[in-house]
């Protein structure tokens, strides 16, 4: 085949070639644009159609557009080191897609001539490309640039031999046209790149969700279209307008004790009401003892789990139901076999990152009464600290505590029916200086850049430029489980704002940092840290901790928890 003009065939899910048709995205696009910003049908149409053009122009791009292929397939190529390239790039997209263009574009020149046929001519075809590639100066200059003669050179033999060999079998459908895989990636990579970060979210739910449905993992009624747990946010909101801190305005005026009001008794009641939560959900538990194995406290990055999961356990204990901890963290895979995404970031946050076959075994053997060899991963080496035995008495139940731990996969071990699965959110239900809702989201991150920067060795700007992989883990493999656990448990203090500006004051990553986040394309982290920056300057600090509770969930961060934090020592 020719290199087509614009996007013309796709791969269906089922593996088989079909037309493209840009109404389908039109229709995702707006689905999650309504979500988002709700009804208003004509412009979100308008709107979702001229994202969906742009999706159209990227793929195509990306698949077929040779000029643009290869100046990103030098970039990467130069970009690695010389005894490291060819086994790098072997299997690379970019190597792909630049291959076959290479292919069809020689397939037109030499017409029914057989490419194996025309290897003096490949080569200087190949040859002749990259020399006139557009290329970044920095690659060609200096005094020893790494685009030189040799490597140009070595590039077009590599590049002729996949040529040929391509040109050999049978081409797969993936190669030829681009699946319905990528293009939904891309449409996610696209929205964030215009800087609809929030639509994107919605889109990447409704994508994940639908998926898991169609996997029989949730059922159509467990299907959340938002990732927002609607009840219990209607309960924590008529609370905080209740006591009067629904918004910054208000929580400044309990910090700067306006019309009698006092901190620390705002403190006390939300600490209250985080205990109350926990203290149902314990009691719901204690209805199932002799049936359940495994309890599991998940939720996404920061969301207070770990103290909730010792809360838990203490309630527990005191009706003499005996649990054990297993922490999941520690099943990490070494950092060194993590892979990198394109802007050279670990991408850890999928529960793929987690050694699920050795987890799976383990829980196997624990709940048939085997002793097991735990491993203990050092964060700050990025990597196991060796093996300790662990085991189970008569009658104990494991709890775990993980961020993915509704990921069905992670425990396919233990029965449905002997698994009580919680949900835990720091729902913040509180408004912003401009009447919008804070972010949950921006609230756990600036939890995460605390917890980073004192625990595990991470600056706030590696957390803040790392938060889209964290997002995305939450997306795919959290959210679309909330509405298939036992139990939601809402973390969230209204204080702990002031507390985190407090804590983060000498530390948040400054504007510059944040600015050339956009110069360098990285739209998602960039609105994050403006939003974030936002928000604490118009919240007051509270700089007295002392008024906190040692047992509070926001102790887990700032320090001074009387429990036992894995990892922060």
């Amino acid at each position: 085949m020719s290199v087509p003009n614009t996007i013309v065939k796709i791969v269906n899910k089922h593996g088989q070639i079909e037309d493209f048709d840009l109404s389908r995205i039109v229709r995702s696009i707006n689905s999650a644009i309504v979500d988002v910003h709700g009804k208003n049908l004509g412009i979100s149409e308008h709107r979702a159609l001229k994202y969906a053009k742009s999706v159209a122009a990227r793929v195509y791009r990306e698949y077929y557009e040779l000029e643009w292929i290869k100046t990103q397939f030098i970039a990467q190529y130069v970009s690695y080191d010389p005894a490291e390239r060819h086994r790098r790039m072997q299997d690379a997209f970019i190597s792909v897609r630049m291959t076959f263009v290479l292919l069809e574009k020689f397939r037109d020149q030499i017409g029914a001539q057989k490419v194996q046929d025309a290897a003096d001519r490949l080569k200087a075809f190949i040859r002749a490309e990259l020399d006139i590639a557009q290329v970044d100066p920095k690659f060609t200059e200096g005094l020893f640039p790494r685009l030189n003669e040799e490597v140009r050179a070595a590039m077009a033999e590599f590049l002729a031999a996949r040529v040929q060999q391509m040109a050999a079998q049978k081409i797969p459908p993936s190669v030829l046209c681009p699946t319905r895989e990528y293009v939904q990636d891309t449409i996610e990579k696209e929205l964030k790149d215009l800087g609809e970060i929030e639509i994107a979210e919605g889109y990447m739910i409704y994508r994940e969700g639908r998926r898991k449905i169609h996997s029989g993992d949730i059922s159509e009624l467990q299907f959340t279209r938002d990732g927002i747990p609607r009840d219990h946010v209607r309960r924590t909101l008529e609370w905080n307008i209740d006591n009067e801190c629904d918004s910054v305005f208000g929580l400044n005026d309990w910090i700067l004790g306006r019309n009698g009001r006092d901190i620390r008794d705002l403190v006390q009641m939300c600490e209250q009401r985080f205990r109350e939560d926990i203290l149902d959900t314990a009691q719901r538990i204690v209805d199932l003892k002799g049936v359940l194995q495994v309890v599991i406290i998940a939720g996404p990055s920061c969301s207070n789990k770990t103290t909730t999961t010792v809360i838990i356990g203490q309630e527990l204990k005191r009706v003499n139901l005996r649990f054990k901890q297993l922490n999941v963290d520690d099943y990490f895979f070494d950092l060194e076999n993590q892979p990198k995404d394109e802007f050279g970031d670990y991408d850890f946050e999928m529960p793929e990152a987690i050694d699920m076959a050795l987890l799976n075994r383990h829980l196997e053997d624990l709940l048939a009464g085997k002793e097991v060899q735990k491993p203990k991963y050092n964060f700050k080496k990025g990597g196991r600290d060796g093996f300790e035995p662990f085991h189970l008495e008569p009658g104990e139940i494991i709890l775990i505590d993980c961020l993915h731990g509704l990921y069905r996969q992670l425990t396919a071990a233990v029965p449905q029916n002997r698994k009580f699965r919680i949900y835990i959110e720091s729902m913040n239900v509180v408004r912003n200086a401009f009447g919008a809702w804070t972010r949950w989201a921006d609230v756990r991150m600036m939890k995460r850049m605390i917890r980073d920067a004192r625990h595990r060795g991470y600056s706030t700007e590696q957390t803040l430029a790392h938060w889209p992989y964290v997002r995305k883990g939450e997306l795919k493999h959290i959210i679309p489980y909330i509405f298939s656990t036992d139990s939601v448990i809402n973390a969230g203090l209204p204080y702990e704002l002031a507390v985190l500006k407090f804590s983060l004051k000498d530390i948040l990553p400054g504007l510059d940092f944040v600015h050339r986040l956009r110069v360098e394309g990285r739209l998602d982290p960039y609105v994050r840290g403006i939003r974030t920056h936002s928000l604490l300057n118009t919240v007051l600090e509270l700089s007295n901790s002392d008024i906190i509770p040692n047992t509070s969930p926001i102790r887990e961060f700032i320090g001074g928890s009387i429990y036992m934090i894995p990892h922060n020592d």
